[in-house]
């Protein structure tokens, strides 16, 4: 039996606690020792549960279950939203079990464990080794953001040739930008936050429009400044990805479209959408939802992260009380560039 520690909020202080469950070990889990959890804005929906709070995370394997045998003591993994699944129906077999009817996840089951802990117990299907390259500070956003991200340009079917665009510049959206430069796009922005553009070039991306005139092109001149052209009719965006926290009004970027454009929705929220219908179904576009990833992609992306060398952008923050309450302050007032990333004191810089 194990005990775990993990944060999660409590509304009477309008602050952080810490609570403590015990634990068996299962044949296919493992016990991981908690060093670094990224913070995602799933975490500041789950607040109000009461669950343990935290979902990228990354630690060591302190013990393993008896039935494990690709992980071992000692070896440094990270988990991420997802926790369960059927293990034998089509949509598992077939890879993405992200998307099977008995899938349990953050908030969803294992509510008195978190990634803001001391430990966690996994099932070792749910954990995956990360490559020594990438150090934990960069692996915690990758478990749940990265992932997603790569799951989405997969099933987008996305090229090098293509022009990726990203709406809405926060975690999910950065890694976009990161990621699709990586594989050969060029990159075109779209945000509402006119302080996010400059921060868009360097991340890589080749231009930036914001939402509330699409109509406007700004690229980065070779000496470093700003310039903007009149484009409203670009159609050029192979692949839309749509990471901002609400879905903007379609009917403003459609214009911004290839042909036979992918649509991919990776927002959360309760609300319906709008689509006008005849300028989505004359082009041949395509709208599909993404989440998560299945653990082929998990994989995959690390080693395309170690590969390529990339660094999603962090602010470390302790793991404790304060330090919670200081990232979720940054992260909901929209300040967080780009993720937050909660660090047990043993292992702070």
């Amino acid at each position: 039996m194990h005990r775990l520690t993990t944060f999660c909020w409590d509304p009477a202080t309008q602050g952080f606690k810490q609570k403590t469950t015990e634990k068996e070990l299962g044949v296919n889990d493992v016990l991981i020792g908690t060093t670094h959890s990224g913070l995602c804005f799933t975490d500041v929906h789950a607040k109000g549960k009461g669950c343990g709070l935290g979902h990228e995370g990354v630690g060591i394997v302190r013990d393993v279950g008896e039935a494990v045998t690709h992980l071992k003591i000692g070896d440094r993994v990270g988990w991420g939203w997802l926790n369960s699944s059927c293990g034998h129906c089509k949509t598992c077999v077939s890879g993405y079990r992200q998307y099977c009817s008995e899938a349990r996840g953050f908030a969803f089951s294992d509510l008195d464990q978190g990634a803001f802990s001391d430990y966690r117990i996994v099932n070792s299907a749910f954990a995956y080794l990360i490559p020594k390259d990438i150090p934990s500070v960069d692996a915690g956003p990758l478990m749940c953001a990265g992932a997603s991200v790569f799951e989405a340009l997969d099933v987008a079917a996305t090229r090098s040739d293509h022009r990726v665009g990203i709406v809405g510049l926060g975690g999910l959206g950065h890694t976009g930008v990161l990621f699709a430069k990586a594989m050969g796009c060029d990159v075109t922005v779209f945000s509402s936050s006119k302080q996010k553009m400059n921060d868009s070039f360097d991340l890589g991306a080749n231009e930036y429009r914001s939402l509330e005139r699409v109509n406007e092109r700004f690229y980065k001149r070779d000496d470093g400044g700003f310039s903007s052209t009149e484009d409203p009719a670009a159609m050029n965006i192979d692949v839309l990805l749509i990471t901002s926290i609400e879905v903007p009004s379609l009917e403003t970027i459609l214009p911004c479209l290839a042909r036979r454009a992918t649509i991919v929705l990776m927002t959360i929220q309760q609300g319906k959408i709008s689509i006008p219908y005849m300028p989505f179904i004359l082009p041949g576009h395509k709208l599909i939802a993404s989440t998560e990833a299945s653990r082929e992609n998990h994989l995959s992306m690390l080693d395309f992260v170690a590969r390529h060398k990339i660094r999603p952008w962090t602010e470390e923050f302790p793991m404790t009380s304060e330090g919670l309450s200081k990232a979720f302050q940054r992260l909901e007032s929209g300040e967080m560039r780009y993720r937050g990333v909660l660090v047990r004191a043993e292992d702070m810089r």
